[in-house]
């Protein structure tokens, strides 16, 4: 009895030491827990120009921003967590970004917005390889969910139909199924980036040449 008495008496101890310990500790404000993500998050971004999406660990995140890697399990639950909501955000910044676009387009030739596009896509992947194969080049899954892993795509399909259809109404582009002629586009564009990364590209053949020459194709195939 005795001993049960002492055993309650302990657990009682560290449960008053767990709540002190937690009173003491100011909370973080949601201004405070979103910065943190973004910066977890951020930290990710920078780790994926030196390691593929699968090496990037928890502890790599935690010494990127200078915390203990205990830490992280205060903003996300796991890696998992952290790369889902990556992808989230980059959803949400596409979806900016090509709001900008459309709404840029309505008043100059979708044809220069487009041309721009295609321009500062190519330049991304080239300055953020990884990304790109992440969001590319990441072989189908097993576990059957590619439903749920190709969510991250559909904001640039969409925004992409948008913008062609608006080209088709001004009449700067032939009319056709604008969903059909977002995902060709896309497909064109991403060909000379896909044999780059994959060290594909004939020694006699520059990137950057071959998406110059991409680029008029895509306008070509748009006015045919």
């Amino acid at each position: 009895m005795k001993y049960r008495y002492n055993n309650m008496y302990k657990i009682y101890e560290v449960e008053n030491l767990r709540k002190e310990t937690e009173m003491a500790r100011p909370k973080n404000s949601p201004e405070k827990i979103e910065r943190m993500r973004n910066d977890m998050m951020d930290a990710v971004i920078d780790l994926l120009d030196d390691v593929s999406p699968d090496k990037v660990s928890i502890r790599m995140i935690a010494e990127k921003i200078g915390v203990s890697h205990m830490v992280f399990y205060t903003y996300f639950g796991d890696r998992s967590e952290i790369m889902k909501a990556l992808i989230e955000r980059q959803k949400d910044r596409i979806g900016v970004h090509f709001e900008g676009l459309i709404e840029k387009a309505r008043s100059v030739p979708v044809k220069t917005v487009l041309a721009d596009l295609l321009k500062d896509y190519a330049q991304t992947a080239h300055d953020h390889p990884k990304i790109f194969r992440m969001f590319w080049m990441t072989p189908k899954s097993d576990k059957g969910d590619d439903i749920e892993s190709l969510k991250h795509l559909e904001p640039i399909f969409d925004r992409l139909t948008e913008l062609i259809k608006l080209g088709m109404e001004k009449g700067e582009f032939s009319k056709k199924n604008p969903r059909l002629v977002a995902v060709t586009v896309l497909t064109i564009a991403n060909a000379p980036l896909i044999l780059n990364l994959c060290g594909k590209m004939p020694m006699d053949v520059s990137c950057e040449a071959l998406i110059e020459e991409i680029q008029k194709a895509v306008f070509a195939y748009l006015n045919v």
